[in-house]
C-alpha cells in the first residue's frame, strides 16, 4: 500500500512527504535482534496470506510501538505515532511457524533473532489497523528465550473444542482487547478444525463486535437511563459528539468526512451511517465499518459501568487534522475516554440544537441520514 493509499485526504506528494519527514532512516541490514510482542497478518490474496512478526530492528523495548491506550494518555500526535510505528519491520512469510504464534501468546516482549530474505522495503500498511513501515520476507526465525506466555489465552488455545467466539467473550476481561485481537488473527483460537489466521483488519473488528454482544446482552438487562446525558471528546482530528438517551438500547453511528481528511480526497463532505435497533444487526456495518464496533464498545463498557441501558447517538466529526489512518484504536481509545463529564440535556430538541451549532451547514444532511434523530423524537415528547 503506497502513500496515497495511506493518506487518500491528501495528494499523494502531499503524503510522502509528511510521513518521510517523521521517519527514521532505512533499515539497511538483513539480520538483527530484537524484541517483538505483535504479529500481522495482511489481507491480500486472502486465504493465501502472509504472517509476519513485527518488531524494532535492535533490541529496543517495543511496548510503546504497539501500545494505543498509551499514546492516547500521552496525547501523541499522528506525526509521533507514525515515527514509532514506521520503526518497526515486518518480517513475513506465507509459512504459520509455532515461534510466531508464541509471540502473539506471550505476555511481555519476546527476544528474537531474525533473517530476512533482503533489506526490507518502504511499504506504508492504515486502515482498521496500525501503520508499519518496513516490510520484507522473513528467511529465519529463532526465539533467544522461552517466551512468558498469557496462561489464560494458552488455556484457551489448548481447548480444541472451545469456539472462537465463546473464547473472546470469557478472555476479554482477563486479557484485554489489544492482546486479545492479536491472538485471535494468529490463529490460537477456537475449535481445532476452524482454526486459522485471520487477516489483522478482520481479527480487530471480530474482537470488537463479539465484546461488545457480550457486554450488550448485560446491559440490556439494566434499569433505563433517567436523563439525556452528552459527552464530548476529541483526538488527532477525530470529533465526537455522544448522546445517550432514556429508553431501551439502541445504537447510531454517523461520521461526518470533511474533505481532505481521511479517506475523503475529494472537496465535498459526505456522511456515513450504521444503525442497530434493540434486536441487534444480522449484518455488517458496511458504510462505517470497524469504527462502528469500536465505537460500540466503549460505550457500552460505560453503560456497564453504571448499570444503566439507553439509546445511543454518535456522531463522529473527521476533519482535515485526520490526515493519515491510524487504525479504529483511535476511536475505541477517544470514545472510552469520553465519559469523565457530561452535560445533561433537559429537552430532546437540544440534541438538534448541539448538532446544528456544531456541524453548522452539514447539519441538514446528517438529520437526513440520520434514524434516530427522527424516530427518537416520536418517542421522547416527554423530553
Amino acid at each position: 500500500m503506497g502513500y496515497g493509499k495511506l493518506a487518500k485526504g491528501l495528494t499523494e506528494e502531499e503524503a510522502r512527504k509528511k510521513i518521510e519527514a517523521v521517519m527514521p532512516a532505512r533499515i539497511d541490514k538483513k539480520e538483527f535482534q530484537a524484541y517483538s510482542e505483535s504479529v500481522f497478518i495482511g489481507s491480500y490474496n486472502y486465504p493465501n496470506v502472509k504472517m509476519g512478526v513485527v518488531s524494532p530492528s535492535n533490541p529496543s523495548n517495543p511496548s510503546l510501538m504497539d501500545n494505543p491506550r498509551e499514546w492516547y494518555r500521552k496525547g501523541f500526535e499522528i506525526e509521533k505515532i507514525a515515527s514509532l510505528r514506521t520503526s518497526l519491520v515486518n518480517s513475513n512469510s506465507s509459512k504459520v511457524m509455532s515461534e510466531k504464534q508464541e509471540i502473539a501468546m506471550a505476555k511481555k516482549p519476546v527476544n528474537i533473532e531474525i533473517e530476512l530474505e533482503k533489506k526490507p522495503s518502504k511499504l506504508g500498511m492504515g486502515g482498521r489497523a496500525k501503520p508499519v513501515s518496513n516490510s520484507a520476507s522473513l528467511k529465519n526465525l529463532l526465539l533467544g528465550e522461552n517466551p512468558s506466555v498469557n496462561r489464560k489465552i494458552e488455556k484457551a488455545y489448548y481447548d480444541t473444542d472451545l469456539k472462537a467466539e465463546t473464547a473472546v467473550t470469557e478472555l476479554i476481561d482477563k486479557t484485554g482487547v489489544y492482546k486479545l485481537q492479536n491472538a485471535f488473527s494468529a490463529g490460537l483460537l477456537g475449535q481445532e478444525e476452524n482454526r486459522k489466521i485471520v487477516p489483522t483488519r478482520w481479527s480487530i473488528t471480530a474482537v470488537d463486535d463479539q465484546a461488545s454482544k457480550k457486554l450488550r446482552k448485560e446491559v440490556k438487562t439494566n434499569q433505563e437511563l433517567g436523563e439525556i446525558r452528552y459527552f464530548k471528546n476529541s483526538y488527532v482530528g477525530n470529533h465526537f459528539h455522544i448522546f445517550l438517551i432514556p429508553g431501551q438500547w439502541e445504537y447510531e453511528l454517523l461520521e461526518l468526512k470533511r474533505p481532505r481528511s481521511t479517506w475523503n480526497a475529494t472537496k465535498r463532505s459526505f456522511i456515513m451511517q450504521n444503525h442497530e435497533n434493540y434486536g441487534g444487526r444480522t449484518n455488517y456495518a458496511e458504510e462505517t465499518a470497524g469504527a462502528y464496533y469500536a465505537a460500540r464498545l466503549g460505550t457500552l463498557e460505560y453503560l456497564d459501568s453504571v448499570n444503566r441501558q439507553a439509546k445511543v447517538l454518535i456522531v463522529r466529526d473527521v476533519r482535515p487534522e485526520y490526515w493519515a489512518p491510524l487504525g479504529v484504536w483511535v476511536i475505541r481509545e477517544t470514545v472510552r475516554n469520553s465519559f469523565d463529564n457530561y452535560q445533561t440535556l433537559e429537552r430532546f430538541n437540544e440534541i438538534k440544537e448541539i448538532l446544528s451549532q456544531e456541524m453548522r451547514f452539514h447539519y441538514k444532511q446528517l438529520l437526513e441520514r440520520s434514524k434516530m434523530l427522527n424516530s427518537t423524537q416520536k418517542n421522547l415528547n416527554q423530553f
